[in-house]
């Protein structure tokens, strides 16, 4: 679909594509209406103490629709506001023009359950919270009900403490990269670069510790994660996980996404074991081969067999599943078996992803596009059943841009067993002190009134030169705040 969009405030332009793709799937910018399928026009009017916004559609679809919102006073929420009733209003034309209902409503950021908690910080219960958000933004029944649920188990843990932070270790490498792969990760090859990042990771790894000790931080939650950390050789494995010991040590809770079923091999996971780690992930994404195949895996359901059977052998008694919703060439009928599989290995969790296909990725570049919507909605639908049938609770989501049938990604768990790192991290409950080429430090303020967020940077090589950089930048994150001190690369939320 090409659209021409014109907005009174160009800062809200984005967001205004966001709920065209909504709608439309992949939407393309265009600048003038020759070329364009859809045009849109927003516009402003100021009546008394309201704005009147109208939104006007032509070409492909024809329709208009106004509405008034009264004006604030504070600066801040006039703009929360303003741009809220843009959205609103050209998600109730294009409603009006298409008979389209996507199922998160007019819904476009990547946390829902966020909004809910925001909402009981009013003071109000869940129920009403859910109601509130599905009211104000057109939410499905289905995906209310999801919401709550997620939040009621969420309710449930263990709350962290004020001293408590989540950190994360990044291993951007893989054996080959998957056709749908946006994130920063890259061929591990002929391993040459390995030992040198391992170094620099160690380091990085070493001055954390130290700053989470000057700030009298402890760490509840680890995640170890990729790209693939099983890729690593496990000597370079064994020397990543024992400089990071004392975090280990700490945490309530530590994970190596194990991840690819062909980096599993036994030396590696009693590397893991020997750290005293019991939380790992077998991703097997589809139990299909040609599937597989055709997203560049290259490797066989039977070794995600033989990994988890390994894994179960040697003693590990928390074990994750991702799945992938949509994947190219696959109906309700194959996803349905992989699924299936997988519920019939018992594993304590399950994460069922729906395929998002990025810009960046191998399968955008070839022409692939999303998935049939209503298969992919059924896809998720018995995911949700069938894991409910075997005693496993939705215990957060996350949406992201593109995805197929406008869906989302949730993370299932047996009672007890849900990934308090996934909450942390998700949830913006806590600061995040993250290590390696790509990742993400985020502090957090009490009550979420801030969020600063430091990036590492991406390239390798680049990392390799500038760790003591990244350092100077998350300790900028908590000796920034209340100097008006901001380093470079922290980035505000």
């Amino acid at each position: 679909m090409k659209v021409v969009l014109s907005a009174p405030v160009k800062g809200f332009i984005p967001e205004l594509f966001d709920v065209l793709n909504l709608f439309f799937g992949s939407v393309e910018k265009m600048e003038t209406e020759d070329l364009a399928d859809l045009v849109v026009s927003i516009t402003d009017e100021i009546h008394a103490n309201a704005r009147q916004t109208t939104v006007t559609l032509t070409g492909l679809y024809q329709t208009q629709v106004s509405s008034n919102t009264p004006l604030s006073l504070d600066p801040l929420e006039a703009k929360r506001l303003h741009k809220r009733q843009q959205k609103l209003g050209l998600f109730h034309a294009l409603l009006q023009a298409t008979g389209i209902q996507p199922p998160w409503g007019a819904l476009t950021g990547i946390r829902p359950t966020r909004l809910v908690f925001d909402a009981m910080a009013e003071g109000i219960s869940a129920q009403d919270a859910v109601k509130r958000i599905q009211d104000t933004f057109f939410v499905s029944d289905e995906k209310a009900r999801l919401l709550l649920d997620i939040v009621e188990v969420q309710n449930n843990l263990p709350r962290i403490k004020p001293d408590e932070i989540a950190c994360y270790i990044g291993i951007p490498f893989c054996r080959t990269r998957c056709s749908y792969c946006s994130f920063l990760s890259r061929e591990v090859g002929d391993g040459r670069l390995l030992p040198d990042y391992v170094n620099a990771l160690k380091r990085e790894i070493e001055g954390t510790l130290q700053l989470m000790k000057d700030r009298g931080l402890t760490a509840r939650s680890v995640y170890v994660g990729g790209g693939t950390p099983t890729v690593l050789p496990e000597d370079l494995l064994r020397e990543v996980l024992s400089t990071a010991q004392p975090l280990f040590n700490q945490a309530v809770e530590v994970t190596v996404e194990a991840g690819r079923p062909d980096s599993i091999m036994e030396g590696k996971l009693r590397v893991i074991q020997a750290a005293g780690i019991q939380r790992i992930s077998v991703n097997p994404q589809t139990m299909h081969d040609i599937t597989l195949s055709r997203i560049g895996r290259q490797h066989a359901s039977a070794q995600t067999l033989e990994a988890f059977g390994l894994a179960r052998q040697l003693g590990f008694s928390h074990i994750n599943m991702d799945l992938i919703a949509g994947l190219p060439g696959e109906d309700v009928g194959m996803f349905t078996e992989s699924l299936n599989q997988v519920l019939s290995l018992d594993p304590e969790a399950i994460t069922v992803h729906t395929l998002s296909i990025k810009r960046s990725s191998a399968l955008y570049r070839d022409g692939v596009r999303q998935a049939e919507e209503g298969q992919v909605g059924q896809m998720v639908r018995l995911a949700l059943e069938k894991t409910a049938e075997k005693g496993y609770q939705p215990y957060y989501l996350y949406r992201q841009k593109h995805m197929a049938g406008n869906q989302e990604n949730v993370g299932y768990a047996k009672p007890g067993f849900a990934c308090l790192y996934n909450i942390d991290m998700m949830e913006d409950q806590t600061t995040v002190l993250a290590m390696g080429a790509g990742a993400v430090s985020k502090w957090v303020s009490p009550g979420r009134e801030r969020v600063l967020r430091s990036p590492n940077v991406k390239d390798i090589h680049h990392y390799l030169a500038r760790v003591e950089d990244m350092m100077n930048a998350k300790k900028a994150l908590f000796e920034g705040i209340g100097k008006g001190v901001k380093a470079p690369v922290v980035q505000e939320e």
